[in-house]
């Protein structure tokens, strides 16, 4: 009798431990609740522009704002997450009315990411999803490099600022 009412707690246990974690892998992460309600939802095309080409323009004209050196962001992402040795950020940066900066993370390693430092001073490394197609910005957690953009394209978009 005793032997069957464990066999029967260690069944009990067995399925709510399967079910727990069937319900996680299903619910997966969550990386809208990181992300400001700017990013919620699909990427505009400042957003985009900004994440690819580093130019802030269209996200300050959508956004408002000031642009400004990204330095300041530059030390901020290397002392909290450590950018790899050859990455930098686009020269210049937003600072949002609401005290959001964002900043292209140089297209060596990957196409379209950006820093974005939020009000609380954390700093993220945001995908816009451009270069996977949805548009959806998702925080970085791994970093996937996709190859980058050649040199000679983001020059050229650097001294033409588009």
């Amino acid at each position: 009798m005793i032997q069957k009412t464990i066999n029967n707690d260690s069944r009990t246990t067995l399925k709510g431990s399967i079910i727990a974690a069937l319900a996680l892998a299903v619910v997966g992460p969550s990386y809208s609740a990181e992300l400001p309600a700017t990013l919620s939802g699909k990427a505009s095309d400042a957003l985009v522009t900004l994440a690819t080409t580093g130019n802030p323009e269209p996200l300050h004209a959508e956004l408002g704002g000031t642009v400004i050196s990204s330095e300041d962001l530059q030390r901020k992402a290397n002392a909290s997450m450590r950018l790899q040795n050859t990455e930098h950020l686009a020269p210049k940066a937003l600072v949002t009315p609401t005290g959001e900066t964002y900043a292209m993370v140089a297209p060596i390693i990957t196409k379209d990411n950006f820093i974005l430092a939020d009000r609380q001073g954390n700093v993220l490394r945001i995908d816009v999803g451009d270069s996977e197609g949805h548009r959806m910005p998702f925080v970085v957690e791994t970093i996937v490099a996709d190859g980058g953009t050649p040199w000679y394209v983001e020059f050229w978009r650097w001294i033409t600022f588009q």
